[in-house]
């Protein structure tokens, strides 16, 4: 009787350990950004595990692909994905879109490619960008490597093609973009509206230091994702704790401080898969 109990106790402690583990979750951000866009998190996380109960813990890679990988490897259960880096994590990693931040006195989590330029640049319009040194976020971001990509096609410019660029080059970050064309390394860069204006509001430059010569179309929202591996009773629970978030508290997000979380859902990045598509057709 006592050797019963003995074993029911053990397997309750242990039982126990394994749900304790099994609700401790790895969340993985793409490097965007020179400060570290997981510190944007910090509140919205906290404010997560209260609702839900469950233990966030969150890694650092130093990539894009390196995102992607940690989710497919299981290394990462939830991340902060870029639009085009979401639809190859949806595609190989079992990644669901599922929420998108939405900033101060905006409705919509959309935003856009900028292409920067000195204020004092002889560079006036788009087209005048033929021949410089253009310089972009990494390889598999969506606003500085795609989009940008995107919007120079419908000015008959490649930077696969050598004629068209004097240099191209990526920066590493968006932040990094930036600061080549404000420390002379660059003639005009492709980067994200968020970062823009993020680091216009740190002071990182003033306004009347640059100027943006061309305003790509809306770009679906940067998403957060959960993998499908996660029980569903788990990602219910994140989700409806990201949308009610703002309830409980200010929080944070892609390009700093967020009015709220508003719903995704992986169709709404079709309209991606359709420019990786076309990109991929001219490249062949």
């Amino acid at each position: 009787m006592i050797r019963k109990l003995i074993l029911t106790i053990l397997f309750v402690f242990f039982s126990s350990v394994l749900n304790a583990e099994t609700k401790t979750y790895k969340m993985v951000f793409v490097p965007a950004s020179e400060k570290g866009d997981e510190n944007d998190y910090t509140s919205l996380i906290a404010i997560t595990e209260k609702l839900t109960g469950l233990k966030i813990d969150t890694i650092k890679v130093t990539d894009y692909n390196a995102a992607v990988e940690a989710m497919r490897a299981g290394r990462a259960h939830i991340a902060w994905y870029g639009g085009k880096t979401y639809v190859k994590a949806a595609e190989i990693a079992n990644a669901e879109a599922f929420a998108a931040g939405v900033r101060p006195g905006e409705k919509d989590a959309g935003y856009y490619t900028y292409f920067v330029v000195k204020n004092d640049s002889p560079l006036k319009k788009f087209q005048d960008v033929r021949g410089k040194i253009l310089s972009l976020n990494t390889i598999g971001s969506t606003s500085g490597d795609l989009i940008p990509q995107v919007e120079l096609s419908k000015i008959n410019l490649s930077i696969k093609n050598k004629d068209h660029f004097k240099n191209v080059f990526y920066a590493g970050s968006h932040d990094a973009c930036l600061l080549a064309v404000l420390n002379n390394q660059s003639d005009v860069c492709g980067m994200s509206s968020r970062n823009f204006e993020a680091r216009l509001e740190d002071g990182t430059f003033k306004k009347e230091d640059v100027r943006i010569i061309h305003k790509s179309d809306r770009v679906p929202p940067p998403p957060l994702a959960y993998s499908k591996m996660i029980p569903k009773e788990d990602r219910d629970k994140i989700k409806k704790a990201v949308l009610e978030a703002h309830k409980h508290g200010e929080i944070g997000g892609y390009g700093g401080k967020m009015s709220h979380y508003m719903e995704v859902k992986d169709s709404d990045y079709n309209v991606l898969r359709e420019v990786i598509e076309l990109l991929n057709k001219d490249k062949s």
